[in-house]
């Protein structure tokens, strides 16, 4: 029994957070999910920096709060907060808006993952690139653009491939009720991917540029 009741318990501790976290969702939307893009942008940086190699080449904290949490980390924790989960959300609602009214077949739902793919997540995705780069320590228009233009179309390419999939999966295997937190879980998975990626990019470019000097 005792080898039953563990796992029963971890179910029912998973169910019930759940639960809380769709009920503030429900009653805060904007706030929650701010909150949320927040957490997993933290972590998302957090694991990043760790794994592309960049928090070794930074070497020790340089004050008391980097100690606790690295700047960069703490920046793009409050872009999630302050600008990607906000803009995420009104987007979204602004897309449901125009489909709330409309029948639910084939069509519109056709007509909805391509408003997603060709509208919102190309916003997104470019906002989430010129923010990486102001974070990394870029402040000139002209650069941030052209790493928002040179890395863009890849990161689309693999949305276009893989979201369709996701969402036409969601659609068909899981209620509405968790679409959310799954699309989260999916977003912080593949934006951890491309933020590493950036970010040994950017190592090897700084290596080459020192050895040409």
């Amino acid at each position: 029994m005792a080898a039953v009741s563990k796992p029963m318990g971890r179910q029912n501790l998973a169910v019930t957070v759940l639960t809380a976290y769709l009920t503030i969702l429900a009653k805060q939307p904007l706030v929650t999910k701010a909150c949320t893009t927040a957490t997993l942008n933290f972590l998302q940086e957090e694991i990043a920096q760790r794994c592309s190699g960049m928090r070794a080449q930074e070497g020790k904290p340089k004050s008391i709060l980097e100690r606790v949490v690295n700047k960069r980390v703490l920046q793009f924790s409050l872009y999630g907060l302050l600008i990607s989960g906000p803009l995420n959300h009104f987007l979204y609602e602004i897309l449901n808006r125009v489909f709330a009214n409309r029948p639910k077949n084939k069509l519109n739902t056709l007509l909805t993952i391509l408003a997603q793919n060709l509208i919102i997540s190309p916003i997104l995705n470019s906002v989430f690139l010129a923010a990486n780069s102001v974070i990394a320590g870029e402040r000139r228009i002209e650069a941030v653009a052209r790493v928002v233009k040179s890395r863009l179309l890849g990161m689309m390419k693999v949305s276009w491939i893989v979201f369709p999939c996701v969402q036409l999966f969601a659609a068909k295997a899981l209620p509405p009720l968790v679409w959310v937190p799954f699309f989260n879980l999916v977003a912080f998975t593949f934006g951890t991917y491309f933020n590493t990626q950036g970010k040994i990019r950017a190592l090897q470019a700084k290596r080459d540029q020192e050895k040409d000097e």
